[in-house]
């Protein structure tokens, strides 16, 4: 899930990820700056032990964001 925000001045972006791993739990990474940087400002990984925990905790990501002005764009591939 990417979401973006835009002020006057410049483009923030919110990306969010889930991946299943070797172990069986589920990896969040979130990963967030603004567009006119090449790299991301911070990128942040977090596990989650079943498949719905990892949703649920992405969607409250996504409510928290979209109150602080965040809109979403597009949505990648969740497992």
């Amino acid at each position: 899930m990417i979401l973006f925000k835009s002020t006057k001045e410049r483009v923030n972006y919110y990306k969010i990820d889930v991946y299943p791993t070797l172990f069986g739990d589920f990896l969040i990474q979130r990963e967030y700056g603004a567009l006119h940087h090449k790299n991301p400002t911070n990128i942040i990984k977090e596990y989650a032990d079943t498949h719905k925990g990892a949703l649920l905790h992405i969607l409250d990501l996504a409510v928290d964001k979209k109150n602080l002005g965040y809109l979403k764009v597009a949505r990648n591939r969740v497992y």
